[in-house]
């Protein structure tokens, strides 16, 4: 399969299945090098890139981090209000809803 960036053709030896995605991203790829510009053989454009990249890939894996830790806590909140449940002490039935709701 080929792809083209920054003008250029690549060979790029993948799986059949594989080849649509490759395509998009290289398409992806060569709309952010056209994002940069100062150079003439894109060098330049391909650091800045692959820089610009990694930091979103860094800044998507904390947010993940963050997000996993989240869920954490709130599942241990879950388990905690389900233990307080079930060793909480049963309401009387001839107290009012309102009074129950207290308890």
């Amino acid at each position: 399969m080929q792809v083209q960036i920054l003008g250029e053709s690549y060979a790029i030896d993948c799986a059949s299945n594989d080849e649509r995605r490759l395509e998009d991203l290289a398409k992806a790829l060569d709309a952010r090098l056209a994002g940069f510009v100062g150079d003439v053989d894109g060098k330049r454009r391909l650091v800045l890139a692959a820089l610009a990249l990694m930091d979103e890939a860094q800044a998507t894996s904390a947010a993940l981090a963050r997000a996993y830790n989240e869920v954490e806590r709130l599942t241990d909140m879950v388990v905690e209000a389900r233990l307080e449940a079930a060793n909480a002490p049963e309401a009387d039935d001839d107290r009012g809803c309102a009074d129950a709701l207290r308890a």
